[in-house]
């Protein structure tokens, strides 16, 4: 594989992908799917023709194309040492992978070279290879958004030192669940994962068994499939997407140069070597010569204590996700900053994690918003100011296998069933025993959630509940090409997921939706909005990360039923359905739901879209408010 300093060329085929900065986002998607965005009705017409064909076609074009460019941050990859006034370790139930120092003056011992006053540290054992540590005083980080159990037992603690330590990512979960998302084979997420954790090729071969041919032959696959050039590019790509960091979030050189002992330029280099370029494109890229960058990269390894390009990937990952951990903290914080969600993260029994967004205040009566299974909870920002001036306060969860919320270990036959237990969980937290609900889309589960905890389940507002899809149901533009082929077509629900997410940038999500709701005049309106569109990129931008198992089997529940729903006593729902819709017709959806859902009002909203809760959040409260919420 690649020798250290070289960037390594030998992993993939094909060209290096480059990460636009400071250029304006393109518009369109790749060929196939954006062939679908201009021509619906031809897209139609091939799907119900042969759907299988469709399908091959659609893989045949677009596979390559997938990406897992992380977009949220995966907390369950860090782990926290606390130690008292004294510099003494304050025993903390933690993962198994953290340093075993009993003293903070043993992890100081460890620090290496670094500019004075630097937080930024590694630790490690000897046999083991060094992982980065970030520490701040106790006082300092009360603003962070760490696991209430910690939060818990810093107050006792408030002359000590919190230290954080991005271990947690050489174990197989997060590194697999990255793999996964790019949809790796069993073979290469073997080796994939082996090669993070050792740094190099022949590494993996002796840790996993295999051939050193096999695994090359595995790494240069995986490659093709990620779009990765070489091996640090791939590691770069998995660590980041395990993590959850954003790509271009930030510049990733100063960030190295201002948490590394290393230059500005130095960082720079070591930045381009993560992802993926070669010396000599360093060079051009640096307006030097090859012979120097070669020269500033054993700087680099000798003063890192690296020993390949691999990991020196890693550790760029590594770098930025403790600096945007702490830079999460930086200010006050609040919904209404564009750029903030005020996120919390529950730890469940298995030790993963759930998570889910408080908007206050604590004193409003709570009310679930509930998202469809296409985005994940960040709620929109005119739904939140009508409840908020209603008293009320909203509380959204992602559901398991859906943006931040983790996957259970073991998936249960009921799609649903993990979702109610976390919701149970969120609302033991919050000492809520009964709450209303407001859902756009995400029917399904709402009707699931009364039924597994009726008695937690109070008022409900039905918005744009879409019904399981039937062979005479409504198809119109892009999203009745891709309903009818998640009808025709189970296969194609994972690879439209993948295809959509991994590709989305705010321009193309812009013009996806001014797609979707062409013929709807109210949503047609919204898309002047970039309020809303940014709404809409932040509830769906996460989907990125891969983390979508959960998206994948509800939407097969919707497309192709499997699911036995029960009728509910629903006196105290209302469901508010928009006749310009593109997606649903008011007729299909009163057909469906109203057997399941005895009692419940269905009200035909004239001027209503798909995105209501963007449009009519005045309605929806006082729908709400009408049930006796």
């Amino acid at each position: 594989m690649s020798h250290p300093g070289t960037g390594g060329r030998a992993c993939a085929a094909g060209g290096v992908r480059r990460f636009s900065r400071g250029m304006e986002q393109p518009a369109k998607f790749a060929p196939f799917f954006q062939r679908l965005i201009d021509a619906p009705e031809a897209a139609l017409a091939a799907i119900r023709r042969d759907p299988d064909q469709f399908e091959a076609a659609l893989v045949n074009e677009e596979q390559g194309r997938l990406s897992a460019d992380a977009a949220i941050p995966a907390f369950a990859a860090l782990g926290a040492l606390l130690f008292d006034r004294q510099g003494r370790r304050v025993p903390l139930d933690g993962p198994s992978w953290l340093p075993h120092a009993t003293r903070f003056e043993e992890l100081d011992a460890e620090r290496r070279a670094r500019k004075p006053g630097a937080r930024l540290f590694t630790v490690g054992d000897e046999d083991a290879r060094p992982t980065l540590a970030l520490w701040a005083p106790v006082v300092e980080t009360e603003g962070w958004n760490l696991p209430r159990t910690l939060r818990q037992v810093l107050p006792d603690h408030r002359d000590g030192r919190l230290v954080l330590i991005a271990g947690g990512v050489i174990g197989e979960g997060p590194i697999d669940a990255a793999a996964r998302a790019y949809g790796l084979t069993d073979l290469e997420r073997r080796v994939a994962t082996a090669v993070v954790r050792g740094g190099s090729g022949r590494g993996a071969a002796t840790a996993t068994g295999l051939s050193y041919a096999t695994v090359r032959g595995a790494l240069s696959s995986a490659a093709r499939r990620m779009g990765a050039p070489n091996l640090p590019a791939l590691v770069r790509a998995l660590v980041a997407a395990a993590y959850g960091v954003l790509p271009g979030e930030g510049d990733p050189g100063a960030i190295l140069a201002d948490m590394l002992p290393l230059t500005a330029r130095q960082g720079r280099v070591a930045a381009l070597v993560a992802e993926g370029l070669s010396r000599h494109e360093i060079a051009a890229a640096t307006g030097r010569s090859a012979a120097t960058v070669k020269k500033e990269l054993e700087q680099i390894y000798a003063v890192l204590g690296l020993a390949s390009a691999a990991e020196l990937a890693r550790l760029v990952v590594e770098v930025r996700a403790l600096r945007l951990f702490a830079r999460s903290t930086d200010g006050a914080t609040g919904f209404f900053d564009p750029q903030v969600e005020p996120t919390r993260l529950t730890p469940r029994g298995d030790g993963t994690a759930i998570a889910w967004s408080d908007y206050g205040p604590s004193s409003g009566r709570p009310v679930l918003i509930v998202p469809s299974n296409w985005q994940t909870r960040p709620a929109p920002r005119p739904l939140v100011a009508a409840l908020h001036a209603a008293g009320f306060r909203p509380i959204a969860i992602d559901r398991p296998g859906i943006g931040g919320t983790a996957p259970p270990r073991m998936w249960d036959a009921d799609p649903f069933a993990q979702a109610i237990a976390d919701t149970a969980t969120i609302l033991d937290q919050l000492g809520v025993a009964r709450v209303a609900v407001v859902a756009r889309g995400g029917a399904q589960f709402v009707a699931a959630l009364k039924a597994g905890i009726p008695d937690r389940i109070g008022p409900v507002v039905l918005v744009s509940p879409t019904p399981q899809t039937s062979e005479g149901g409504k198809r119109q533009g892009i999203m009745g090409v891709i309903k009818e082929s998640f009808y025709r077509n189970p296969a194609t629900i994972q690879f439209f997921f993948r295809t959509v997410c991994a590709q989305m940038t705010l321009k193309r999500l812009e013009s996806l939706h001014r797609s979707i709701v062409a013929g709807s005049p109210t949503d047609e309106a919204l898309m002047n909005d970039p309020q809303f569109v940014r709404d809409r990129f932040r509830a769906i931008r996460p989907l990125a990360t891969g983390n979508m198992e959960g998206a994948l089997r509800e939407q097969s529940v919707i497309s192709r039923g499997g699911h036995a729903f029960g009728s509910i006593d629903a006196r105290d729902w209302a469901v508010l359905q928009g006749l310009e819709d593109v997606y649903n017709s008011f007729d299909e959806v009163e057909a469906y739901w109203q057997p399941l859902l005895p009692g419940a009002r269905f009200e035909a909203v004239p001027d209503g879209g798909r995105f209501m809760t963007s449009s009519h959040p005045d309605l929806i409260v006082r729908s709400l408010l009408a049930l006796g919420a």
